[in-house]
């Protein structure tokens, strides 16, 4: 409950938004057999929390299951960020929603939740723009330190501007026009890696 609040208060300032009339819940699923059910899929052993598509609930493996039934080591400071990252999906969902590759959005939710401090800085990017449609290799390594660099170097205006706009994209080359138009660059590694 302490998690979930200082979640929401953290990720509306992030935001800007004041989330306090039907706000989300969370289910604690038990077991990976759970997650598969609800899910309707078999899951890989990372997955531990995912929402419905909607803005009203997220799910979560239970931390007293979360080492047995998942790959993560279990803490509160993982748990407490894997909380603020479902959270965060559902507010990216009231900015935009609609397509959305697939780096963005895990990136969003990486850097808003502060789970960049419990990962690597990586050396170099790339891998992560190869996941506009799924989760490919290096997407949750990388990602959420290149939002942070969109973020951190251009502002956060600027990035929620490109991000309601991604309204206008379909393909991986419309992205990639409107990063220019936003960016005035490249959608590449050679841009990110500048900035390493």
């Amino acid at each position: 409950e302490e998690w979930y609040e200082q979640s929401m208060k953290e990720l509306g300032k992030f935001y800007g938004i004041n989330w306090v009339e039907e706000r989300p819940i969370i289910l604690i699923l038990s077991s990976r057999k759970d997650i598969d059910l609800v899910r309707g899929v078999k899951s890989e052993d990372w997955v531990v929390g995912f929402t419905d598509g909607s803005k009203k609930c997220l799910f979560l493996l239970d931390p007293k299951s979360y080492e047995k039934e998942s790959s993560h080591k279990y803490s509160d400071e993982e748990y407490s960020s894997l909380i603020s990252h479902e959270l965060s999906h559902l507010f990216s969902r009231i900015l935009y929603e609609g397509y959305t590759p697939k780096w963005l959005v895990e990136g969003i939710a990486i850097y808003s939740s502060g789970q960049l401090k419990l990962k690597k800085k990586p050396q170099e990017f790339n891998k992560f723009l190869e996941s506009f449609n799924n989760g490919e290799s290096g997407l949750y390594e990388e990602s959420g330190f290149a939002v942070k660099i969109l973020v951190e170097n251009f502002g956060k205006e600027k990035f929620f501007e490109f991000y309601k706009s991604l309204k206008e994209v379909q393909t991986s080359e419309d992205l990639s026009k409107l990063f220019k138009k936003f960016y005035e660059a490249e959608l590449n590694y050679e841009f990110f890696n500048k900035y390493l």
